[in-house]
């Protein structure tokens, strides 16, 4: 449950807050929005208030506070907006395997084993990873099949179909309450090259991940 970076855009953003209210349903790759939030729902570090990230007084009455941040969406043109770089598997293993608890995330050890995952880009600073330009990826877990409002998640849609998000999960999928942000490419099994694969043995293939092409989100 995690985003997978296949093919893509050179740099991501990572100076937004997030919003706490969406911070615990993230597991990687659902649709985030940047938004003006007037009621300021959590508490948040000086460099993303009513400073050069941050607005005061928008909207919300004179010298009323108003917070920038990351929130799950769908698309909505003309806004800045992108996939979450989050996760609680297969995440971070840049940093290799973390045994027992350590401040962020801890792992679980099950069968003698130790699942591998990275601290949370939320956990340690408040801010959430965003990948906004166009680029492949990979989308697992609940950003691909958990649907609410959608007619369709990624793991029943038909390869080429366009993705969009719902407003409430970011979830991707078709039929959902936004613009198209994306192309569906289809589910990728049996990805290693270096292993023998289920199906060179006769069991069924295993979906890993959906691959996702994230379109350049012009005005």
């Amino acid at each position: 449950m995690a985003l997978k970076l296949l093919q893509p855009s050179l740099r991501p953003l990572g100076q937004f807050d997030l919003d706490d209210a969406d911070a615990a349903a993230i597991t990687g790759g659902e649709y985030v929005e940047l938004t003006v939030d007037g009621t300021i729902p959590d508490g948040y570090a000086a460099d993303v208030g009513a400073g050069p990230m941050g607005v005061v007084g928008a909207g919300v009455g004179l010298g009323a506070p108003a917070l920038l941040n990351f929130e799950l969406h769908s698309r909505t043109a003309g806004q800045l907006g992108g996939l979450a770089d989050e996760g609680i598997d297969e995440y971070g293993t840049l940093f290799g395997s973390l045994i027992g608890s350590n401040t962020g995330q801890a792992t679980s050890v099950l069968g003698g084993g130790a699942v591998v995952l990275g601290p949370e880009t939320n956990r340690g600073s408040g801010k959430v990873t965003v990948w906004h330009g166009p680029g492949l990826f990979g989308v697992s877990g609940n950003a691909a099949t958990l649907q609410t409002t959608s007619t369709t998640g990624l793991d029943t849609m038909a390869a080429g179909a366009p993705v969009d998000a719902e407003d409430v999960t970011g979830c991707l999928g078709s039929g959902g309450d936004g613009v198209v942000l994306g192309i569906h490419v289809g589910a990728v099994t049996d990805s290693s090259l270096v292993s023998t694969t289920n199906a060179a043995v006769g069991n069924a293939n295993t979906v890993e991940y959906y691959a996702v092409y994230l379109l350049a989100l012009t005005l």
